[in-house]
């Protein structure tokens, strides 16, 4: 069953979205400060409804190549780790969230999601990166809809995350969740491929640091 267009779910993000500021262009349109891409946004371009932090039951991994962000960008693992990895969550209609996954895969053309599975069911939406949307555990009686790619992503060669993708992240999660920079440099740590290029003292300093292009 596909649920109504305005219906609302909770989009729960784990990679750059969790910055407002970054996930705002997946709704209004246009290219976020440091951004190399240029967002058609989606169809209703309202803000979110309301939004708030996130613990998935999976970790994150960093794998592939990005040529926007110069580095590997992240996946959610399909093997379940409790706890998980740290995100946000955005309440908006099912309809921007297919648009906001349509640009994710830099697909033009509308693609349909069924919000109404069962927690843990996964549905192929599309052969792309980010082709697999998984259902979560609800909040609120609301649905909650995250992605990842098609295959198991922590199956491929780890990768490092570039500076302006992993500060996107880094700033994301401590603008919702009451944890300060060690805290949050800790939990990253655990993220498969980030101790490639990354630290403890290394990701602390991209809270301060500006954002980079």
């Amino acid at each position: 069953m596909i649920s109504d267009a305005t219906s609302l779910v909770w989009y729960a993000c784990y990679g750059s979205n969790c910055s407002y500021q970054r996930f705002r262009a997946y709704l209004e349109g246009g290219s976020p400060d440091g951004g190399d891409h240029v967002h058609r946004g989606a169809r209703d371009p309202s803000p979110p409804v309301a939004h708030g932090p996130i613990t998935f039951p999976h970790a994150i991994c960093f794998r592939g190549h990005s040529v926007g962000w110069g580095g590997s960008p992240a996946f959610l693992e399909h093997t379940s780790t409790d706890p998980g990895a740290l995100g946000r969550r955005y309440l908006i209609t099912k309809e921007q969230f297919e648009d906001v996954l349509a640009q994710e895969n830099r697909i033009d053309a509308p693609v349909l999601v069924d919000t109404d599975r069962p927690v843990g069911d996964r549905q192929l939406v599309c052969e792309r990166p980010y082709g697999q949307v998984l259902t979560l555990s609800p909040i609120d009686g609301h649905p909650v809809l995250t992605f990842t790619s098609p295959e198991p992503p922590e199956i491929r060669p780890p990768g490092s995350p570039s500076a302006a993708y992993l500060g996107t992240i880094v700033r994301g999660l401590a603008e919702i969740h009451p944890l300060d920079a060690d805290q949050i440099a800790s939990q990253l740590l655990r993220a498969s491929g980030i101790t490639l290029a990354w630290d403890h003292t290394s990701i602390v300093e991209l809270l301060s640091a500006p954002e980079q292009p």
